[in-house]
């Protein structure tokens, strides 16, 4: 088993027994430069060969064996969940052994500087076992990859310090193929920045990397790096609180029409009240006078024909065909949130439909053929869900109706009635 092995197995089930409830690794946008990022990283680079005292930990004397790398990557985000990245490294490393296996001396130690160019993955372990969460900001990912590394590596004798080895040279580049795996945790920071922690264990095809031959078939080194990565995704902030002051965050006040059309709908259900308060009157008294019969009088009927009666009921109750109205709760400027989204924010039961138009993202709920049913809706989420905003769109064949000038609405209760006033005649009473 490779001696970094253990750690490793160990790190991995450090990460994913712990628990990781929360921000997403950038809103992914339409424009070419929003999913793209660049990272910059730096920390302990430790050889694992043959030329090492310990097993795992780096020695301090002699020879420090612990020396330092950094990284420069460019990054592409394919999704919530994988990442693509093209990654740099320069840096150092050293290792010594003073005894073999049998006792005997061995007294040697090397120092490398060395240069990798590699193109590897980045799996987000969170979005992916855990699902995507807009309001996570704390990620665990693994990465894996395959490049190239070319070294410079001068072998010593540490009494005397002569060089005995050598390995790789300034003049000629003889690059070896490398396989960096690992395993990080960032916390993202108003989308434009993550801060993380990575440490990848860099496996090498030859044991060269310490200009000896023997022992380990194969030489490794491990980065522990800190890091900090710059998106260039365009800022749309993760809580719907903090969008920008320019972008509407509430539905757009409510329009003319609607507005009318709401206060007409109160003005019918008082004028039927007095309409059926007028059904009510007592009958006119019958004259007792029987001295002689009483002349024919028109009298004007002040109560409602059947005909009126119907007519304005089916106002109030019976749908206008290719009329709905729907209740809307959100709008924004930009395609950035869903309609799972807005339901999560403002906790509502009620699937969210999503639609464009007018140059907005607007999100609704309910379909209503009936005002007053959609009024209701509207009235509850004022109450109770603080939806303060939240008003009522007219659709005529499933698409929004666009609002007319208010002069132009009619109300049916001032409408004349053509047929003028009904008279009927009282009937004579004989002696």
């Amino acid at each position: 088993m490779h001696k970094s092995t253990p750690l490793l197995i160990l790190l991995i089930l450090l990460l994913l027994g712990s628990r990781v409830d929360s921000q997403t690794n950038g809103t992914l946008g339409n424009r070419f430069f929003s999913n793209w990022s660049v990272s910059i990283s730096g920390g302990p680079n430790i050889f694992f060969g043959d030329l090492k005292e310990y097993n795992f930990l780096p020695a301090t004397s002699p020879i420090n064996e612990i020396r330092y790398a950094g990284t420069f990557s460019l990054n592409r985000q394919l999704g919530h969940v994988f990442m693509l990245r093209g990654q740099f490294l320069f840096g150092q490393l050293a290792g010594e052994k003073l005894k073999y296996k049998d006792g005997s001396p061995c007294n040697q130690y090397f120092e490398s500087t060395l240069f990798e160019l590699n193109l590897n993955t980045t799996i987000n372990f969170s979005n992916l076992i855990l699902r995507y969460n807009p309001k996570r900001f704390f990620f665990v990912y693994g990465t894996i990859g395959a490049g190239a590394v070319n070294w410079i590596t001068k072998k010593r004798d540490i009494t005397t310090n002569a060089i005995i080895g050598t390995d790789g040279s300034w003049e000629t580049i003889n690059p070896h193929f490398v396989i960096p795996a690992g395993l990080g945790a960032y916390f993202s920071i108003k989308d434009k920045l993550n801060l993380g922690l990575e440490w990848t264990v860099r496996g090498l095809a030859i044991d060269r990397l310490d200009a000896t031959v023997g022992g380990f078939p194969y030489d490794s080194y491990s980065l522990l790096a800190f890091n900090i990565t710059y998106n260039f995704n365009k800022r749309s902030g993760n809580k719907l609180s903090t969008a920008s002051p320019q972008k509407q965050i509430g539905p757009p006040p409510p329009q003319p029409l609607l507005a009318a059309e709401i206060a007409a709908e109160k003005q019918k259900e008082q004028a039927a009240k007095e309409q059926a308060s007028y059904l009510k009157l007592p009958p006119p008294p019958v004259s007792k006078d029987t001295l002689q019969p009483k002349q024919l009088i028109l009298v004007p009927d002040t109560t409602p024909s059947q005909e009126d009666v119907m007519e304005y009921t089916n106002i109030m109750t019976v749908p206008i065909k290719g009329i709905s109205y729907r209740v809307q709760v959100f709008a924004f400027k930009e395609n950035t949130y869903s309609g799972n989204q807005i339901k999560e924010k403002f906790k509502l039961s009620q699937t969210v439909s999503k639609e464009f138009s007018g140059g907005w993202y607007r999100y609704t709920i309910g379909s209503f053929t009936n005002l007053i049913e959609a009024k209701k809706l509207m009235t509850e989420l004022h109450t109770s869900r603080e939806i303060a905003d939240a008003f009522i769109a007219k659709y005529i064949n499933g698409k929004r109706a666009t609002p007319a000038p208010p002069h132009t609405v009619k109300h049916s209760k001032y409408s004349k009635n053509s047929k003028g006033k009904i008279y009927y005649r009282k009937p004579a009473h004989k002696k």
